[in-house]
């Protein structure tokens, strides 16, 4: 009887831990081939400490978006459909002589839309790597789709094109 018990125990915890990895939610493992070579979508700088992102995202933007995110952002829609990818890289914001120039990279990231690989976060698979290459986005949930959610009704895109 307490053999069973004691499987039935194992059993319920594996089964929880199971439960619990199908929860979070799933991340894209590497950046596109060739996304450099997508449509330039727009740049921007946050270049003051009063921006309220200046600390995590202060510097120079530049958004490229693959064929089918670029049409979407081409017709100014608020859903973009699945298979639109849309690559973000931040550089410092190196000042020259009075020109705001990029520095540094310090982060590249990657949003992709599945909305059935990606429901748990929005329809958008989320990932960022830093300077080296690392992974940093464990929780796509809460590292990106919790502040992207600002801009649900744009499908969750914050840059707009800039023709």
């Amino acid at each position: 009887m307490r053999i069973f018990l004691i499987g039935t125990g194992l059993l319920m915890l594996l089964s929880i831990a199971a439960i619990a990895g199908q929860s979070k939610a799933p991340t894209p493992q590497r950046l596109p081939a060739g996304w450099r070579n997508w449509t330039h979508i727009t740049t921007g700088v946050i270049y003051s400490k009063e921006h309220p992102l200046f600390g995590a995202f202060g510097g120079v933007h530049h958004i490229y978006a693959n064929r089918v995110a670029a049409e979407a952002y081409r017709k100014n829609a608020n859903k973009f459909p699945d298979g639109s990818q849309i690559v973000f890289v931040l550089y410092e914001a190196k000042d020259e002589n009075g020109m705001y120039v990029a520095g540094k990279k310090k982060v590249t990231a990657l949003m992709v839309k599945d909305s059935k690989r990606y429901a748990k976060s929005g329809g958008w698979g989320w990932q960022a790597w830093d300077a080296s290459g690392k992974a940093i986005v464990k929780d796509p949930v809460g590292q990106c789709q919790s502040c992207h959610d600002q801009v649900k009704n744009r499908d969750r895109v914050f840059s707009r094109w800039n023709p």
